[in-house]
């Protein structure tokens, strides 16, 4: 819990009240003061400890969530968590408790990191449009991939970036995710990412399974101007202060078995913390002080996408298909439910989940009932320590304990 203190300096008045009977009164009442200002600081300090933490809490109302607590260090847990309130003169208040929160502790983002791809292609587009660049959202885009040994596999493919972002937020498309990298490139993202104060957050690869993975999106507008990146990739490297980078005690590659870990030392990153405060900037900019380049239509656009489901899609394309069920990529409240029970609770997320990792970050909230939250939460589950090998306890233990932990917040917010 963030917790706010008095702090006081203690003074030692070496006088003579003899000498000076006049400043006696006045000691006497400064020394109260100090002792008032002490009990007071002491008081506070006592209501902040003895406030249970909401966390711990929903851990403790429910059978899974204390046997997943029972091992939390080996399922790597971390959880952030922020009450919305609103104070007398009506501004809106958050109040942030965590869980095992070490954001110097690596866990693989995997398609959390879509969020501020897309964010950051919503920023390049204002840029693009400032200096005379015929481009929209809607507008049409032209797509033409080239490999390595620069021959053109597609020829002019027409898309627009809303159905690219709206494909990321709906299915966490991949080849969606790695065009939006091409346009943006990873420079840009990296360098934005920092200025932005979200240091922790990093890209250096693109996404699999992609067929078109390790070739290049050239990208032209509707006047055939090419706007998509051409600058070669810098690559991040994790800092020496960066533990739990190795995983797994073995790995499968191609077909066998090897006795070492895996090192993600270069693959992307991203924190708790960082994951938060993104999804913070994105619904209350007006209290973070967003510094997103984004204006008011594009935070309606990524809040739309963030929270729809997939039968919500505008092409109706979802509707139906088993594989991309209703709650898809909904891990908080829904988890593996199949038909909605109560679609009046908004998830605005992103999810990611790939080497034993599960992550949901999202603003959750009910308008019927005026409840609201935001949850950021990771657990890895990996019980045969073989990274690689698509043999990991995803839904036994990963999206249930999400979608338990969520609904427990939820719950104690709701009564």
């Amino acid at each position: 819990m963030v917790r706010h203190f008095i702090e006081t300096n203690t003074i030692i008045y070496k006088t003579t009240y003899k000498k000076t009977p006049h400043l006696r009164g006045f000691f006497i009442f400064d020394i109260m003061r100090n002792i008032v200002v002490i009990i007071i600081s002491l008081l506070l300090f006592a209501s902040c400890s003895f406030n249970p933490n909401p966390i711990r809490s929903a851990f403790k109302k429910d059978d899974f969530l204390r046997r997943i607590l029972k091992d939390k260090d080996k399922y790597e847990i971390q959880i952030l968590y922020t009450e919305v309130s609103k104070n007398t003169l009506g501004q809106t208040e958050f109040t942030d408790f965590e869980f095992k929160l070490n954001d110097q502790k690596y866990f693989y983002p995997a398609s959390t990191i879509k969020l501020p791809i897309a964010v950051m292609t919503l920023s390049k587009i204002n840029e693009l449009r400032a200096v005379g660049s015929n481009i929209s959202l809607k507008s049409k885009i032209n797509l033409s991939l080239i490999n390595n040994k620069k021959e053109i596999i597609v020829k002019d493919s027409i898309t627009s970036f809303q159905n690219l972002i709206a494909d990321v937020f709906l299915v966490s498309d991949n080849s969606a995710s790695n065009v939006l990298i091409d346009f943006i490139g990873y420079n840009y993202f990296n360098s934005s990412m920092s200025n932005l104060g979200f240091e922790n957050t990093y890209l250096n690869h693109k996404f699999n399974p992609d067929p078109f993975v390790d070739s290049s999106w050239i990208i032209t507008n509707i006047d055939n101007d090419t706007i998509s990146s051409d600058k070669n990739k810098i690559t991040v490297s994790a800092s020496s202060d960066i533990s739990n980078l190795k995983k797994g005690n073995k790995r499968f590659i191609n077909g066998e078995i090897i006795n070492e870990p895996l090192d993600f030392f270069s693959k992307n990153r991203s924190s708790l913390t960082d994951m938060h405060n993104i999804i913070k900037n994105l619904i209350y900019p007006e209290v973070t002080l967003s510094k997103f380049n984004l204006n008011v239509e594009d935070y309606d656009f990524i809040r739309y996408w963030m929270s729809r489901f997939t039968f919500e899609d505008l092409g109706a394309k979802y509707i139906g298909d088993e594989k991309f069920f209703n709650s898809y990529n909904k891990f908080f409240i829904h988890g593996m439910d199949t038909i909605l029970n109560n679609t009046d609770i908004r998830v605005y997320n992103k999810i990611g989940q790939a080497y034993g990792t599960s992550t949901d970050s999202a603003y959750i909230k009910n308008y019927k009932e005026d409840v609201e939250f935001f949850l950021t939460a990771t657990i890895y589950t990996n019980e045969n320590k073989i990274i690689n090998d698509d043999i990991y306890e995803y839904r036994e233990t990963a999206i249930p304990f999400l979608s338990k932990l969520s609904k427990a917040i939820y719950k104690d917010l709701l009564d």
